[in-house]
């Protein structure tokens, strides 16, 4: 019962007024009395569809429009039919996609043509009556357009208001699991070297090798006393390092068979393989002492695999491994879109992780971090998107040339009238709609380029008058100038609230005046002197125009006021998560410090004096150090917030590669919520994800398997046209392009 019970609450007023309005309407008209059957079942049918409007506003729509079509030979002027129909139409619009209500929207208007031609219209007449009510449904849809992307947008702002404390915890795990990946990474492996080095030198009796084991050792100490100070002065990874720093991690290690295949590696998938490698030797050193190993970089169609396998061999400091190497590992090879494998093979071990090939991959940088990756220039929507119903305003604008042109043309083919028919004669008829044409087409480009688009709207007008003046046009130029002249109204607005620095400034309504002046001077009800009515219906115009014009310049104040606090506000989130990221990166280095920095410091001096037990000591204090570190550091992973940037942890929970392309940059609070709501929706296990900052907006590639849900890509397309954005989807949606559109401040 309540999924069918109307929507109350605050949907009662629209539903109430209409009714008061038929019954006044009643008591004012006095219509025949035989006539209230169906006028009350009219306003019944008006009022239940009005209380649907919300919940099914299809149904609601089609049945007010039904009912206002059958009822409208019987009842005549009565408002309830009319009014549920645009209101219903309004709530289409708002609740439901460009595409299903621009569908509804045009079936009602064609209904309603029908209907007039079945009851003894006029071609013209049906004609008029379609291209009318066409303006009409324009207008409602260009206007619950807006109304839907407004109410997105204050739903999102709320949301990303309400979550924007997620930054400094976010910023704090990521810095905290950087630093870890590095310090076991490489400082791991260098203490490792030490140890193992150390023990091999006390075993050893021959003068000349064990020398040449002590300064293999002093090299280590100091390789990995300034890997420990790079960590403690900048905490950054090398993530940047190429194949070629895979060949010396190599060359430091005699025993290992090295060969490589692959000869051209991107440098992000590059210093992954260099840190498989050296986790890989790591481990050997430590687990199988002795041990013949051999490293292998092959190329493969869809990318490259490396290999590393050892023969097996005794325990030289197994104790001392911290646990998380192979974990940690394969988390970052299957965030890139590859795996790993890692177990016995034989007498030894064998690691194997498969690695995509994506020139210009690269992770997504962590808010607060201050990290960009590689970019690329990139221009409008990725290809493949549809942008028809995305494009937003633009799309509204078009809307809004339907409606001018449907109004004028259809005004104008409407028959009747006192004064001479101005289709009566083809030419100038067909002059006259081509200036009705022209005049509506500068609506199109209102917002990019309003001052041209003004200039080109009273160009038309000029020349109108010209054409009457000629005597080549049939209408009276004042009619012609109240037809149309909303048309200038908007485009002053449009002057002052999207260009104000490049515009015409106060001319702008002035110009309008002066042209609007001239032509209702000219108009065939004026009689005497027409220059001095001119100048005084000039000067009454520029009144609604410089009212608009001033409006036009509120709003943009006002939005950019709202654009600078908002980027004030996200200024100071970033600085807050750069901050605690400092913060925590501080106290992991005051730590490091005086545990395995000390340890390594120790063992270097020791080395350089010769003492091999103290250096072997120190080097197994520092990896127990480290350890303890390591494992001290929470590993909590908070609930990213909505944000583009959050993307990039969304996608390593979840195990799927992530890449950005394009100049990364602030986004409106909106756009950002809606992105990360279409990654969250798109992104699973196994997924490769692309983000591209387009010039004038964002878009996102989501390549998965297995394919997206049908509930999934209704509930994607619904919070992506809110947004105005669009989705495409490949035939088994296992692909999936999504692009939101960056709104015009």
């Amino acid at each position: 019962m309540r999924r069918w019970a109307p929507d109350l609450g605050d949907n009662t007023w629209a539903p109430g007024a209409v009714a008061v309005s038929q019954a006044l309407w009643w008591l004012a008209a006095r219509p025949d009395p035989r006539l209230a059957p169906g006028v009350c079942a009219g306003a019944v049918v008006a009022v239940v569809a009005l209380l649907y409007r919300r919940r099914v506003p299809g149904p609601a729509l089609a049945g007010a429009a039904l009912a206002t079509a059958l009822a409208a030979p019987v009842v005549g002027a009565a408002p309830a039919g009319p009014a549920a129909v645009l209101l219903t139409a309004y709530a289409l619009v708002v609740h439901r996609t460009a595409a299903v209500s621009a569908a509804g929207v045009a079936a009602v208007v064609a209904g309603f043509a029908v209907t007039a031609a079945a009851c003894g219209a006029s071609a013209r007449a049906t004609v008029a009556t379609a291209l009318v009510l066409g303006a009409v449904a324009a207008g409602v849809w260009a206007v619950g357009r807006f109304g839907r992307r407004v109410r997105a947008d204050r739903a999102s702002a709320e949301t990303f208001r309400a979550a924007v404390d997620g930054f400094v915890p976010l910023a704090v795990a990521q810095e905290r699991r950087r630093i870890s990946a590095e310090l076991h990474d490489v400082a791991g492996h260098r203490l490792t070297a030490i140890l193992v080095s150390a023990g091999a030198a006390l075993r050893l009796a021959d003068p000349v090798l064990r020398e040449r084991a002590i300064e293999h050792a002093i090299g280590a100490g100091q390789a990995a006393v300034d890997d420990l100070d790079r960590v403690v002065a900048s905490a950054g990874r090398d993530d940047e390092v190429g194949i070629e720093a895979v060949d010396e991690l190599v060359a430091g290690h005699p025993w290992v068979r090295y060969e490589r295949t692959a000869r051209v590696v991107p440098p992000t998938v590059a210093a992954l393989a260099h840190g498989i490698v050296r986790e890989a030797l790591t481990n050997i050193m430590r687990y199988a002492r002795g041990a013949a190993a051999t490293v292998r970089i092959t190329a493969d169609p869809g990318g490259f695999t490396v290999t590393v396998l050892d023969g097996g061999g005794s325990r030289a400091a197994g104790d001392v491994g911290s646990g998380l190497g192979i974990a940690g590992l394969r988390a970052r090879v299957e965030a890139v879109g590859g795996d790993l494998d890692a177990g016995p093979a034989g007498p030894g071990w064998r690691v194997r992780a498969r690695l995509p090939w994506r020139p210009g991959a690269a992770p997504g940088a962590p808010p607060g971090t201050g990290a960009t990756p590689p970019v690329r220039a990139t221009t409008g929507a990725p290809p493949g998107v549809r942008t028809w119903a995305g494009a937003g305003a633009a799309v509204r604008d078009g809307a809004m040339v339907v409606l001018a042109l449907g109004l004028s043309t259809g005004t104008v083919l409407l028959p009747g009238g006192d004064g001479p028919d101005p289709l009566a004669a083809p030419i100038p008829a067909a002059l006259l709609v081509a200036l009705l044409v022209l005049h509506a087409l500068p609506l199109a480009w209102r917002r990019l380029a309003p001052g041209a688009a003004l200039v080109a709207a009273l160009t038309v007008q000029v020349a109108w008058l010209a054409g009457t003046a000629a005597g080549w046009t049939r209408h009276d130029p004042a009619e012609t100038f109240l037809w149309c002249w909303w048309v200038e109204l908007a485009l002053v607005y449009a002057v002052a609230a999207y260009r104000p620095a490049a515009s015409l400034g106060f001319a702008a309504p002035l110009a309008v005046a002066a042209v609007g002046g001239v032509a209702l001077g000219a108009g065939a009800d004026i009689t005497g002197n027409r220059a001095a009515a001119g100048a005084v219906l000039g000067v009454v115009l520029a009144i609604p125009l410089g009212a608009a014009w001033l409006a036009g310049r509120l709003v943009t104040t006002r939005r950019s006021r709202r654009s600078t606090a908002e980027a004030a506000a996200r200024e100071t989130v970033r600085r807050h998560a750069d901050s605690a990221a400092r913060g925590e990166r501080a106290r992991i280095v005051d730590d490091l410090r005086v545990s395995a920095r000390l340890h390594a410091t120790s063992a270097l001096a020791a080395a350089e004096a010769g003492r091999l037990d103290e250096v072997a000591a120190q080097a197994r204090a520092g990896l127990v150090a480290l350890r303890r570190l390591l494992h001290g550091l929470p590993q909590d992973r908070p609930d990213p917030p909505p944000a583009v940037a959050a993307l990039s942890d969304l996608a390593a929970r979840r195990r799927s590669a992530l890449r950005f392309v394009g100049e990364p940059r602030s986004l409106p609070a909106p756009l950002e919520v809606a992105a990360h709501r279409a990654g969250a929706a798109l992104i699973a296990d196994g997924a490769v994800a692309t983000v591209t900052y387009g010039t004038s907006g964002i878009g996102l590639e989501v390549r998965r398997c297995p394919p997206v849900g049908a509930e999934v890509l209704r509930s994607l397309r619904d919070s992506t046209d809110a947004a105005s954005g669009s989705v495409a989807v490949d035939t088994d949606r296992t692909t999936v392009r999504v692009w939101l559109p960056e709104a015009l401040r």
